[in-house]
């Protein structure tokens, strides 16, 4: 079997030819206008980077919608992904979350049963005048102050002074703090009666109730009724 012998020796005098022609280049030789008189080997070099960069610009004009219409259809992709595994736990969980949706309804109605509406205020006031009475407490002022109106309620501060004993005075805030409706008690000021009668105590409270608004839905009757 016969070998095949390249011609090494007439590439490598190519290769020597080819880089003396480089050496014997002047600045002036490298203009466009004359790149027919290049050596081969430069005008490889050209060829391979105008090929390289007629490559990079096909890629960047004709790919870069394409790649773009894919990363938009990625992102859609992960978005409906994440909604089916919100949907899918929801789903799971639906009965659990009626179950809560209901025990949070019932217990929203019970507190809105304690709110007191327009009418029972003035009988609320009798209960307060009652638990002073009870402790025989001297009450010097009950007074109301400026509604403030919440989202489906109005908030009725109001003051209250009374004068007695101390033990008194706390059974009295306990009392009220006891009532059917809702109080909630405040800032409060106890002064000791300075006209011969150590054991009096003057007592200045600032008390809260709430009235429940009958003209606006609550947000559990709102969602019903869509």
């Amino acid at each position: 079997m016969k070998r095949i012998h390249l011609p090494t020796q007439d590439f490598k005098h190519w290769l020597v030819g080819q880089w003396r022609a480089i050496k014997r280049l002047e600045k002036d030789d490298l203009d466009l206008q004359r790149a027919g008189q290049w050596p081969y080997l430069i005008k490889g070099c050209a060829l391979l980077c105008l090929l390289i960069g007629v490559i990079f610009v096909s890629n960047w004009l004709l790919l870069a919608t394409v790649r773009e219409d894919l990363q938009s259809y990625q992102n859609e992709q992960q978005q409906l992904f994440e909604r089916y595994q919100t949907r899918a736990f929801q789903a799971a969980n639906l009965t659990a979350y009626q179950q809560q949706m209901r025990v949070m309804e019932a217990t929203f109605a019970d507190l809105l049963s304690k709110l007191p509406i327009e009418r029972e205020i003035p009988r609320l006031i009798e209960d307060i005048q009652d638990q002073a009475d009870r402790q025989r407490l001297e009450v010097q002022a009950l007074n109301l102050r400026s509604e403030q109106n919440r989202d489906f309620y109005t908030e009725l501060p109001f003051e209250i002074r009374v004068r007695g004993d101390f033990h008194r005075l706390a059974s009295f805030m306990a009392g009220i703090s006891s009532l059917d409706r809702i109080i909630t008690l405040h800032d409060f000021t106890m002064t000791p009666e300075k006209r011969g009668q150590p054991t009096q105590v003057n007592l200045l409270l600032q008390a809260r109730t709430y009235r429940y608004d009958e003209s606006i839905q609550p947000p559990s009757s709102r969602r019903q009724g869509r």
